[in-house]
């Protein structure tokens, strides 16, 4: 009961935790220090009441669509967070737009919370349903949660450090991995409901880590990591990360490109 329960904050809980600390990190202190203090308590008051309801009526969404509706419904989300990362980190450079920046992050903060707030809820309360041990229960739900802020605060200070002292995009980088990773999640939702193709995997990492070990859930929430990847999930996750660098480096590649021409 007490490594299903830290698993279980591994899994459903430290996404949430993640994606804020690499939120505050795209603003400078005086981008959040002007944002109200009441509209951050609402934001975050709205994402748990929202994850509450939604708990609620994850049974009922997985009916509709043809007993497809929960994979559909998570996958948009999920597009949802990782187009919203691609105008993020385009926008990065920009010192203008600084509402559409604090929208999209509202985006991608609330989505998350709410998918990932909504497993954990139910699969929290039906923990609670089984316990037999309600101490041990209740020191796995500080020990997840203690871990959960702890690597979040080291992710903060460690990504913070890396903007200061070796590159300054090196958490904008991250964040886009991060939704990169989450954008895998849509393939494994699709590819179980035969929307789309499975196929073979082209390597089996799970001797060297196993993807329900604790480390593996670690790697899994940071970057998407997959034991067993097929070869769409490859080619998605280069071109999906990829993708956006070239869009944002554009100007740099265009005066690369002329410079050797010339």
């Amino acid at each position: 009961m007490l490594i299903n329960t830290v698993l279980l904050f591994l899994q459903n809980a430290l996404p949430v935790f993640i994606i804020t600390t690499l939120l505050l990190l795209r603003f400078s202190s005086k981008t959040i220090n002007s944002i109200s203090i009441k509209w951050i308590f609402l934001s975050f008051t709205l994402a748990i009441i929202s994850a509450f309801i939604l708990s609620n009526y994850l049974e009922y969404i997985s009916q509709t669509a043809d007993g497809r509706g929960f994979e559909m419904f998570f996958s948009f989300g999920f597009l949802l967070v990782y187009f919203s990362s691609i105008g993020l980190f385009i926008l990065n450079k920009s010192r203008d737009n600084t509402f559409i920046k604090i929208q999209l992050a509202f985006i991608m903060f609330f989505i998350i919370s709410c998918l990932n707030g909504a497993h954990f809820i139910v699969y929290l309360t039906s923990y609670w349903a089984k316990a037999q041990q309600v101490e041990s229960l209740l020191i796995g739900v500080i020990l997840g949660g203690g871990i959960c802020l702890s690597i979040a605060i080291l992710f903060y200070f460690l990504l913070k450090y890396t903007d200061q002292n070796i590159h300054t995009s090196t958490s904008n980088y991250f964040l886009l991995l991060f939704t990169v990773g989450q954008l895998m999640h849509v393939i494994v939702l699709l590819q179980q409901v035969d929307i789309v193709p499975s196929s073979q995997p082209i390597w089996d990492s799970s001797r060297l880590i196993a993807e329900n070990s604790e480390l593996g859930q670690l790697l899994t929430v940071l970057f998407g990591y997959e034991t067993t990847p097929s070869a769409l999930q490859f080619i998605i996750y280069v071109m999906a990360f990829t993708f956006p660098v070239m869009i944002s480096n554009a100007k740099k590649l265009l005066l690369f490109f002329r410079g050797e021409q010339s």
